[in-house]
């Protein structure tokens, strides 16, 4: 994303696992030389196979579809939710959705969403960029890999989480520091930096595909120790991980 593409080098995670992938970005538009704004958007990114989940997930009824951008934009009436439309804009591989709600639901609503920006789809990801009219105030992927924890990846320059001015651990992609929650339950997670991204694992049990998994909530000390440890393992045996075509 912001107009790149994450590129993750990790043993072994397979193929399907990788296809699990979601992504968010948030932009805003530039006043001159104002650097804050209230007018923020937001959208989700995934892979075109989560169409159908998403479509589930919010009981979603297609009103209208058409073509926009070598895509589809689908609109959905929310079946929970009387007053919001689920609207997303279909590639030829990836997918970016957002929920709208009355009265800015319209199909020109969604488009003047999406069209702020410029998004183009490939096989390795979907990129996006703001031109000189916007800015990209938030980019995030996430993936969960199973029986390991989730990863989420920012783009080193814009991190919401800094970098810590000591050493880490060496690691052929970077170095890892051990991270603690600063508010909220005490958690740990870790951090992975490397030139071009900033990669953080929250360790919990991601269950397999038919199997259930269990939260950080729910594990004893014990466990909670031992996922970290495997997490550990996990990020240090990463080859590579770069924010960048």
């Amino acid at each position: 994303m912001d107009n790149s593409l994450v590129t993750l080098d990790l043993e072994g995670v397979t193929a399907e696992e990788l296809h699990s992938w979601t992504g968010h970005i948030r932009y805003t538009p530039r006043y001159g030389a104002r650097g804050n704004t209230a007018d923020v958007w937001a959208m989700e990114l995934a892979p075109k196979s989560s169409l159908g989940a998403g479509a589930n997930s919010v009981r979603g009824t297609e009103r209208e579809r058409f073509a926009y951008n070598g895509g589809e934009v689908i609109i959905y009436d929310c079946g929970d939710i009387p007053d919001a439309r689920w609207a997303t804009w279909v590639g030829p591989w990836n997918m970016v959705h957002g929920m709208f709600y009355a009265p800015q639901w319209e199909a020109n609503d969604v488009l003047q969403v999406l069209s702020r920006v410029r998004w183009t789809d490939t096989p390795e990801g979907m990129t996006v960029s703001p031109g000189r009219r916007f800015n990209l105030q938030l980019v995030q992927y996430f993936l969960p890999v199973a029986g390991v924890g989730t990863l989420q990846v920012e783009p080193k320059r814009s991190s919401s989480t800094p970098v810590p001015a000591w050493r880490g651990l060496s690691t052929p992609a970077g170095e890892i520091w051990r991270m603690s929650s600063t508010e909220g339950p005490e958690y740990e997670s870790l951090m992975l930096a490397t030139e071009s991204a900033v990669v953080t694992l929250d360790p919990w049990d991601v269950p397999r595909k038919g199997q259930q998994g269990q939260s950080p909530q729910a594990r004893s000390a014990q466990e909670q120790s031992n996922a970290l440890g495997v997490a550990a393992d996990f990020l240090s045996r990463v080859k590579s991980a770069r924010w960048g075509a």
